[in-house]
């Protein structure tokens, strides 16, 4: 919600400005993509969505933030698995696919 937010919002401040509805949408798409990618890698592993509802993602071996690597990678495979990632959330553990395989966990903060 907050990546669609931020391509609208960017969309509109590019058309604005004047620089073409190509450069717009490239900028747009860009700004978007970046955000969805590295927007757990934030202070505290904190997206601004996360951050509104009290979650957090930390490194599962060390409990430290989320690093850039493991945003990228958690993010990015929840893109590429969809559905089939949200699916191992039921297990025991609570963690998607992509927190599995970045070495991550969402945690709920006091």
């Amino acid at each position: 919600m907050i990546t669609g937010f931020i391509f609208v919002l960017s969309l509109w401040l590019l058309t604005q400005m004047d620089v073409g509805v190509e450069a717009a949408r490239i900028g747009s798409v860009s700004l978007s993509v970046a955000y969805f990618l590295f927007c757990d890698c934030l202070p505290n592993g904190q997206s601004v969505g996360k951050r509104l509802v009290g979650l957090s993602v930390k490194s599962a071996r060390t409990g430290q933030d989320c690093n850039v690597i493991q945003s990228i990678f958690r993010n990015a495979l929840g893109a590429l698995l969809g559905p089939i990632d949200s699916l191992f959330i039921l297990g025991k553990k609570r963690q998607r696919l992509g927190d599995k395989l970045a070495n991550t966990m969402v945690i709920k903060l006091s």
